[in-house]
């Protein structure tokens, strides 16, 4: 990798990779409109990665690892699958129109996995600490605008948040996904806090990101954000074990515990009536309509349930089983298993573990929410496949820092980054 560290060329590319990254991640945030996040992430990004990957295959530069090349080899086929769908879909795609942002997305994913591999872990902690700051500011911000200005009171179910309310600044469209977007940003800090590489007082403003962040989900009343970013934190500390990780589980606990307590009525309403809000009537007919076309689907972006309301199946397994029937669950399953085992083939790596909990964050949240994910710079692309894709950067990262130190020791370390 030292020739890419030497050549000034692939120094400004990495520079404007990172910029790229982080206008996308934070755009929900940074930006009222989201076409012109989407021309500085296809310029910051998009561009500079297919420069990039030009200059590689005429160099014959090597910075992925043959678990990353599986990982990309089935994400390929999965996207392949629904762009064929769309052939035999009643959506407005054509399949060519899916190609070319599959295609886009790739390049997306390929500049995720490029910069955590190449990145020194310095900029590493400090690209999430700003983006995690950047989120905590937004989300506090749009919560003292909704209850101070607009005088919306904080109660159970009095209002749903999900924008600001000023414009159309940090309007994410809906709360749940809102609420998904928010707390995978506490997912992040908390990751950041559970490897134990910060100074205390970096710890204790990761824990304020986290607590920031808690009223503006919960006040989205995403059920599905509140759980997965439980089973996150929770796999954290199981995983870790680290100190300031286990105190912060027990302060969102202890907070959890008081608003059961002050809103017991209600949690019991959302218990026993409310429960899962229809979903199974939804996951029921999805499977009823998946049986007409098992093998192959009804199509990419195929209209869903025409007769009501509801856009999708609440489920992304079972919405890719309704698309794509068989054959696209079992690429989509695939895929997830070059990352399940690139994680099982490093999990001594402890930023490997840490980047894992994006990806049981997101397993959760799919369960109950997410949609289509091949779409242009959006939401989907930081709360889907940015977890992969960070992830997949992690193991790339340990297995080319083992090869590099593997002449060096015997037995290197196995708790490096």
């Amino acid at each position: 990798m030292q020739e890419l560290h030497e050549n000034k060329l692939v120094t400004s590319l990495y520079y404007l990779l990172a910029t790229g990254l982080f206008v996308q991640l934070a755009g929900k945030v940074l930006y009222a409109s989201g076409s012109a996040n989407g021309v500085h992430v296809y310029l910051l990004l998009i561009l500079p990665m297919l420069v990039l990957v030009s200059l590689a295959l005429f160099y014959k530069w090597r910075f992925f690892s043959s678990e990353v090349k599986r990982f990309f080899a089935a994400a390929s086929l999965f996207m392949a699958i629904c762009a064929l769908s769309a052939a035999w879909s009643d959506g407005e795609e054509t399949p060519l129109y899916v190609l070319r942002k599959s295609v886009v997305l790739l390049l997306y994913l390929a500049a995720v996995i490029y910069l955590v591999t190449v990145a020194k872990w310095q900029h590493i902690k400090w690209f999430l600490l700003t983006l995690c700051l950047v989120a905590a500011i937004g989300a506090l911000v749009s919560l003292c605008y909704q209850l101070v200005i607009l005088d919306e009171a904080f109660g159970w179910r009095t209002f749903r948040i999900y924008r600001m309310g000023y414009g159309k600044w940090v309007d994410l469209g809906y709360p749940v996904i809102a609420g998904i977007y928010f707390a995978l940003f506490g997912v992040l800090a908390a990751s950041l806090v559970a490897l134990g590489r910060q100074t205390r007082g970096q710890n204790m403003l990761l824990i304020l990101v986290v607590l920031a962040l808690l009223p503006y989900v919960f006040l989205t009343f995403s059920r599905t954000s509140w759980i997965a970013w439980a089973v996150a934190i929770g796999y954290l500390m199981v995983v870790f074990r680290h100190r300031a990780t286990i105190m912060l589980a027990a302060i969102l606990a202890c907070i959890a515990l008081v608003m059961i307590a002050i809103y017991q009525n209600e949690v019991a309403v959302e218990v026993t009536k409310r429960q899962l809000s229809g979903r199974p009537q939804i996951w029921l007919w999805t499977l009823n309509s998946f049986l007409e076309h098992p093998f192959f689907g009804h199509g990419f972006a195929h209209s869903f349930w025409p007769e009501k309301v509801f856009a999708h199946a609440h489920n992304f397994f079972l919405q890719v089983l309704f698309e794509q029937g068989l054959v696209g669950v079992a690429s989509f399953c695939l895929m997830l298993a070059t990352v399940f085992k690139g994680v099982w083939s490093h999990r001594a790596n402890r930023l490997v573990l840490a980047a894992f909990a994006l990806v049981v964050y997101i397993l959760v949240a799919m369960m109950v929410e997410v949609q289509h994910v091949i779409t242009r710079p959006g939401l989907f692309w930081t709360i889907f496949w940015f977890p992969l894709a960070f992830t997949m950067g992690a193991v790339n990262r340990a297995r080319l820092n083992a090869a590099e130190s593997a002449p060096c020791a015997a037995n290197p370390t196995p708790q490096g980054f």
